[in-house]
């Protein structure tokens, strides 16, 4: 966040409950926290979706990410399975079939009163806008029936977010109890089942814990989420996370859910694997982001310039992802330079440790070779190296002792006590 935020009166007085020790790195974890407001995600969710549209030809199945309700420590089934004869004339072998026009509901249906809707609410008005301009080739929540009217031969999942991965994960496993599903997805190399999912960004634990479902789904993100342990070296991330376990409420995970550690929020709410120090409130401490909502009168997204406080937060993110010495970032191409001082350096790891779109981390990978600052595998180069000297040389100041303008001289000296 910058400094704009820093400085509002409901962070002023969340920094005010920490000690003196405590209330520096306070503010640097909370200026480290990505802003991704509601038009933004709007319109990369749309982006990614329209990417993954072009890709291949034929019809798609979107699903909205929602929590499932379990049974036994199993998910329920997405689609309702039906057993019947192999031959219905005589009496035989039954099959299973997994039957149904239509799939689960976008917006899980309210329960019980004061259900609370999280950000299935926002993902599923995104993909309700999709479909209406791409009606020919798009379908919401379809069944078993419809998937095999309309020869679909892609399911995708959308969220906004992969913490963890542990929802992601459920419901994949809700769809792959259903017998005709696994059947499709056998005969993927051919004219199978093949499942992919889109989310807006993911931590670097999540992303992985998906991609090891039996369905084998390909992930799509436009950037690594952020957290703790990518965004600063190994020392400094503990001391972090020293920081939010003294300070978080009793009952709570320091980390948040997972002990993610995630610094990023959204315009409609704070992810639970964000610290709980930023949205669980105490009997003595109100917290900045309280129960993750970000839409409050004194919520950042209400105060500050998103624009500006990126740019602030980049540049803050390129001093303290690596131990080296801090460097005076220029523009996007140095700020990925400062990052690729520590390994690894590939595009998602640059991406979660500078909370950066993977698409300008590529870009300005392009850039950085083509001055001739780094090599094929982003190792600087010798050029590189003189380039960041430089950078860091121009940060350092020559910090002169303070002299009185009015000169000190002794009246009177005393005696040495040794003589």
């Amino acid at each position: 966040m910058s400094k704009a935020v820093l400085i509002q009166s409901d962070a002023t007085q969340w920094l005010d409950h920490f000690g003196i020790s405590d209330r520096a790195n306070a503010a640097k974890l909370l200026a480290l926290v990505t802003l991704v407001p509601s038009d933004l995600l709007r319109e990369k969710i749309i982006g990614l979706l329209e990417e993954r549209l072009k890709s291949e030809p034929g019809p798609v199945a979107l699903f909205n990410e929602s929590e499932r309700r379990k049974w036994k420590g199993e998910p329920n089934r997405l689609f309702k399975n039906e057993e019947k004869r192999a031959n219905s004339a005589r009496k035989g072998k039954r099959i299973v079939r997994t039957v149904g026009s239509r799939g689960p509901a976008l917006v899980p249906q309210q329960r019980y009163i004061d259900e609370l809707i999280g950000s299935e609410g926002v993902v599923g008005n995104i993909l309700t806008q999709f479909r209406k301009t791409h009606q020919q080739n798009v379908f919401l929540s379809p069944g078993p029936d419809t998937f095999r009217s309309k020869c679909i031969r892609r399911f995708i999942l959308v969220t906004d977010f992969i913490g963890s991965g542990s929802r992601i994960e459920t419901y994949l496993d809700a769809a792959w109890r259903s017998t005709s599903v696994r059947s499709w997805w056998s005969r993927r190399g051919a004219a199978g089942l093949h499942f992919e999912v889109v989310a807006y960004a993911g931590t670097e634990a999540g992303i992985e814990r998906v991609k090891r479902h039996p369905s084998q789904p390909q992930v799509f993100v436009e950037m690594r989420c952020p957290t703790i342990r990518t965004s600063f070296p190994p020392g400094e991330a503990a001391r972090m996370e020293d920081l939010c376990i003294r300070h978080a409420p009793p009952d709570s995970k320091p980390l948040g859910f997972d002990e993610i550690g995630a610094l990023i929020a959204f315009g409609h709410g704070m992810p639970n694997n964000a610290p709980a120090m930023f949205w669980k409130s105490t009997r003595l401490r109100r917290a900045l982001f309280p129960e993750r909502t970000t839409i409050s009168a004194g919520s950042p997204f209400q105060s500050v310039s998103v624009q500006a406080h990126e740019e602030e937060r980049l540049k803050l993110a390129a001093q303290t992802s690596v131990p080296a010495r801090p460097i005076v970032p220029l523009d996007i191409e140095t700020i990925v330079l400062s990052a690729l001082r520590r390994s690894p350096r590939h595009a998602e790891a640059v991406s979660g440790r500078l909370g950066l779109e993977l698409f300008r981390v590529r870009a300005a990978f392009v850039e950085l070779r083509q001055r001739g600052w780094i090599d094929q595998y982003q190792q600087l180069t010798e050029r590189g190296r003189v380039v960041v000297r430089r950078l860091a040389n121009s940060e350092a100041q020559v910090v002169l002792p303070k002299l009185n303008e009015k000169p000190y001289f002794p009246e009177s000296l005393r005696m040495p006590r040794d003589v």
